[in-house]
């Protein structure tokens, strides 16, 4: 657990939402990754709330300003929404949450949540408007699975799917920031694309009159729309 490393408030934060995941869900927790929920067929990368607020996904902060009505968070890639669920035990109302994942089965696991089922890699529908747009270990997951489906030219050159990669990346944030109120922040934790991806992104969505501040580390990416 990467929470060693936060200010006390958030390493308080992190063992408050690691209490409830165990009262809450003590069954499926994976006895032998303190990072992990049990996990069954393709979903082997299943991590524990706790794991998501120790990355940095979602902060104590965000946590309190999420409780006033009318603020919005929406959590992509969501299923089987066990984050959502703790962020209602620290008060958050269900209403300002919007959970989203392409498995059909999300409005049964979401319950009182709202949710909507969509692939991000594809055309988003009008969900309106966020102050908070996460991806919970599902940016990478989304990448990679999509990237398994195109065929990369031979002669593409020594690195073949870079600019694969750089067009889902784009084309999965634009669609994000587009939803996004001033001010309002994306986050991804998990696997990162290269630097170079990274970057490459960045110069995409200048040219497209996006005025955005990014951050990247290694495993998490913060988007800030300045607009």
């Amino acid at each position: 657990m990467a929470s060693k490393n936060l200010p006390s408030p958030e390493t308080s934060f992190v063992a408050r939402i690691r209490q409830l995941e165990e009262r809450l869900f003590p069954d499926q927790l994976d006895d032998s990754d303190p990072t992990r929920m049990k996990s069954h067929g393709k979903y082997s990368w299943l991590y524990r709330p706790s794991h998501h607020i120790a990355s940095g996904l979602l902060t104590q902060d965000d946590s309190a300003f999420l409780l006033v009505p009318g603020r919005r968070l929406l959590s992509v890639g969501s299923h089987p929404v066990f984050l959502e669920k703790i962020l209602i035990e620290v008060g958050i109302p269900a209403e300002n949450i919007l959970v989203a994942d392409v498995n059909p089965e999300l409005s049964q696991a979401a319950a009182s949540i709202p949710s909507v089922v969509f692939d991000m890699n594809e055309q988003w529908p009008d969900i309106g408007m966020f102050d908070l747009i996460i991806f919970p270990e599902s940016l990478c997951i989304a990448i990679r699975d999509n990237m398994k489906d195109r065929v990369v030219p031979k002669d593409a050159g020594p690195h073949p799917t870079d600019a694969l990669e750089t067009e889902l990346l784009t084309g999965i944030l634009r669609q994000a920031i587009g939803r996004l109120r001033p001010g309002g922040i994306i986050r991804a934790n998990g696997p990162m694309s290269h630097p170079k991806i990274v970057d490459a992104m960045k110069v995409q969505l200048q040219k497209e009159g996006f005025t955005v501040q990014i951050d990247y580390k290694r495993f998490l990416l913060t988007i800030r729309n300045l607009g």
